[in-house]
């Protein structure tokens, strides 16, 4: 299952990055019969679309992309879904520690080094325009809370948290909690993760991660779902 969201000029952007942008492409044909095709990518926000952050992006010294292990090529994933809870109450709210163990008790333990997700239902806004001003950043949504993460990383050993949102943060969290607490575990987060995460069980599918990891505290990347049947 595809779970990226692609950058494109005029998509979404948090709040004071730098909108993605390219130069008109060219075709150069210096050397080849037909010539070849080349974009000049002008700007382009680390922590733009579907992407990861590592440790150094809020920790000093800390580890960046290239620095991770190889435990993002594949892992186990679980999901936790609160878009009913959103219907019912409002996005004003976080995921806490109860609430984790409240889904455990009906999806069974989180899986130890594997990621959690926040399923909002936030990237079905993905697709329209705006920058920072577009639904899919101006929309309110829920978010972990920090004792949670802990909890996570602590008591369940996992590598990663995220959400199909702009981060497992709550958009009332100025602090960045959930953010903070993973990197500070020497963990990392997925962010803006694609609409197509509604589509994964919420216990027993696995994420890999794909694409380039440079030296940076963040970058694009592909994420994609497994279904493993038994």
């Amino acid at each position: 299952m595809a779970l990226t969201l692609s950058v494109r000029p005029g998509g979404p952007s948090y709040p004071g990055d730098p909108a993605f942008a390219v130069d008109p492409a060219f075709v150069d044909t210096r050397g080849t019969p037909g010539g070849y095709l080349v974009e000049q990518v002008t700007r382009l926000g680390t922590h733009t679309a579907s992407h990861v952050s590592a440790p150094a992006h809020l920790v000093p010294g800390g580890r960046t992309l290239a620095e991770l292990t190889e435990d993002l090529a594949l892992l186990p994933l679980a999901v936790v879904d609160v878009r009913h809870r959103i219907r019912r109450q409002g996005p004003h709210f976080r995921v806490d520690t109860a609430d984790l163990q409240e889904w455990e008790r009906h999806h069974g333990p989180v899986p130890a080094r594997g990621c959690v997700l926040l399923l909002t239902g936030a990237a079905e806004l993905f697709h329209l325009p705006g920058g920072e001003q577009s639904p899919y950043v101006t929309t309110p949504v829920p978010g972990f809370s920090g004792d949670a993460v802990d909890w996570l990383f602590d008591r369940r050993g996992v590598l990663g948290v995220g959400a199909d949102s702009l981060g497992p943060d709550a958009t009332s969290d100025p602090l960045l909690e959930a953010s903070t607490r993973a990197l500070r575990h020497g963990g990392w987060t997925v962010e803006n993760v694609g609409p197509g995460l509604a589509r994964m069980r919420q216990h027993g599918d696995w994420l890999a991660v794909n694409g380039n990891r440079p030296a940076l505290s963040g970058f694009p990347v592909g994420l994609t779902g497994f279904t493993v049947r038994r």
